[in-house]
């Protein structure tokens, strides 16, 4: 199986990988207001389209699996998550470039994309999932912590973000039975959200 094979669908959440079709559905979406606090600065610029173009480039030469969230109930756009910094001779990739409309937080939609990046990145064999989060984005770090991920530490200056400020960054990461704890976990909770929603 690859990353981004068709397919990927849990609970009430689709996602498809990004293509140029998803360019005006992002921009519409309110992520490009609250990008420029996480996003690394790059040397083509700090414009939408120059993320989004990198985006499409990084995903064409492999270095990048980038995906948009769709929620099936209703066809609404749910965000975007990446896979990235994949290395699969060592069978480590990271999961990053995570954006939901504030909505979609914290509930089934938020559960079911977790537990599809899981489940599918095991499935691919990967035997070790990275998170790398600016140390002053509270909320992402308490949602890392919940999957059980270690903190391996703080890199300091790690990062320009695209509004020119330098950025500490916390690694967390998840490995072998720990990958598998937080699937069964995680399915758990959406199977749980399910059932409440009903």
């Amino acid at each position: 199986m690859k990353l981004d094979a068709p397919g990927l669908v849990v609970a009430n959440v689709r996602l498809d990988p990004v293509i140029e079709a998803h360019r005006e559905i992002l921009a519409a979406s309110g992520a490009i207001e609250a990008m420029w606090n996480w996003m690394p600065l790059m040397d083509t610029g700090t414009s939408f389209n120059a993320y989004f173009d990198q985006t499409l480039q990084d995903a064409r030469e492999g270095r990048m699996v980038p995906f948009a969230i769709t929620r099936t109930t209703d066809g609404a756009f749910a965000g975007v998550v990446s896979y990235m910094n994949i290395a699969r001779l060592h069978r480590r990739l990271r999961i990053g470039y995570r954006w939901q409309p504030p909505q979609m937080r914290g509930g089934l939609v938020s559960a079911a994309t977790s537990l599809a990046l899981m489940q599918r990145a095991k499935d691919c064999r990967f035997q070790r999932i990275e998170f790398l989060v600016n140390v002053a984005n509270k909320e992402a770090i308490a949602a890392v912590e919940r999957f059980g991920a270690a903190r391996e530490g703080t890199l300091r200056h790690y990062m320009r973000t695209a509004n020119g400020l330098w950025a500490d960054v916390a690694a967390f990461s998840l490995i072998g039975p720990e990958i598998d704890r937080t699937i069964a976990s995680l399915r758990q909770h959406v199977e749980a959200l399910e059932a409440a929603e009903a």
